[in-house]
């Protein structure tokens, strides 16, 4: 399909080489319960795609609810279906998505957020990407080792 002046409908879209790069930065927030202003656990960590951003999140959720007994457990669709496809649609957009979780007495929250990653040497990178907070020790997911 051509616009008016012959020019093509996608000639705005980058080549995939000249694509500036980005990396997604998430942040995690969980509450022991309702009454508190501050979180118990706060980690935050950067994905290299949407989808192991996503993924993440995913694998967090389900690991606040599997201490739960299983009639207290929400469902997931959030993160399955159509939430998990909007949010995916939002980060390739350059847009933020957040969920939030409940989970027993408490909650978690969590947002994610693309931004564009600099040139760098690979080991730098490779770096950034890791990083991460250390663990609390109080929250689920960060007792779940012990």
């Amino acid at each position: 399909m051509s616009l008016p002046g012959g020019r093509a409908l996608l000639e705005h879209v980058p080549e995939p080489a000249n694509s500036p790069s980005h990396a997604y930065w998430c942040e995690r927030s969980t509450y022991a319960s309702e009454d508190r202003d501050e979180p118990d656990c706060f980690a935050r960590y950067s994905a290299a795609t949407p989808e192991l951003a996503i993924q993440r999140i995913r694998d967090e959720a389900r690991a606040l609810l599997a201490v739960l007994p299983e009639g207290q457990r929400p469902a997931l669709g959030w993160a399955e279906g159509v939430g998990r496809v909007r949010a995916l649609g939002a980060l390739y957009g350059g847009r933020t998505c957040g969920f939030s979780l409940r989970h027993g007495d408490g909650w978690s929250e969590w947002v994610v957020r693309p931004h564009l990653v600099l040139p760098a040497e690979p080991e730098t990178l490779a770096a950034e990407l890791s990083a991460e907070d250390a663990p609390c020790g109080v929250c689920a997911l960060c007792t779940k080792g012990r």
